[in-house]
């Protein structure tokens, strides 16, 4: 009880510890991150990183759902607008902004890299179901913007274009720093040459 309000008192260096985490799994991947390097790149202790997480694999269960809490709380909602280039829009710009301060967390649940073997089946688990949600989310925000209420399948086709379009990028900008944005103005050109490929009318000028 005494140890156990002794680290209660330090809350705090539970995030700490996480963003420390976070920033080596979403460079260097499950397996090359080691609780040595997550101690020295947060100032804690092994033993209170053990005490805080049991494990490795508990770091990553609780990196990942944080991960998760922060980005779907940054996405946009439905989108609004009276044409699909006004709701394409809405939609581009939420997500562009949920990219800019979300970055290393969608690394985190995007980049298919992080699903390693050493991973445990939990973390893996988790990792899919964040993964199937932002799918879904896209899908169904898509799917509004063109109208494809009776086309789920190119909706989805749409979504999977636009999240493997966010991963790289999250990715990229890892290597090259903040000056890599989200494309919006290309991913915009792209998703509307996508529509009309399916022979959707689209009330949008990609140029």
């Amino acid at each position: 009880m005494q140890d156990a309000a002794l680290h209660g008192a330090e809350v705090p260096s539970r995030e700490v510890i996480l963003d420390a985490a976070a920033a080596l799994m979403a460079r260097l991947g499950y397996a090359g991150t080691s609780i040595s390097k997550i101690s020295a790149a947060s100032g804690s202790p092994a033993s209170s990183i053990y005490w805080h997480f049991g494990n490795k694999d508990g770091i990553y269960l609780a990196v990942l759902r944080r991960a998760r809490d922060n980005l779907v709380a940054s996405l946009p909602g439905t989108p609004v607008g009276d044409t699909v280039g006004e709701r394409l829009t809405g939609f581009l710009d939420g997500a562009g902004a949920a990219f800019e301060r979300h970055p290393h967390d969608l690394r985190l649940l995007l980049d298919l890299g992080m699903l390693e073997q050493r991973a445990g089946a939990a973390a893996i688990a988790e990792l899919g179901q964040y993964r199937l949600a932002l799918r879904q989310w896209a899908t169904d925000s898509l799917g509004h913007v063109f109208g494809l209420a009776d086309r789920p399948a190119v909706a989805g086709e749409l979504a999977r274009f636009m999240l493997s379009v966010v991963g790289g990028t999250a990715i990229a900008r890892w290597f090259d720093g903040p000056v890599t944005s989200l494309p919006v103005q290309q991913l915009r050109v792209a998703l509307v040459a996508l529509a009309r490929h399916h022979g959707l009318p689209v009330d949008e000028d990609p140029r």
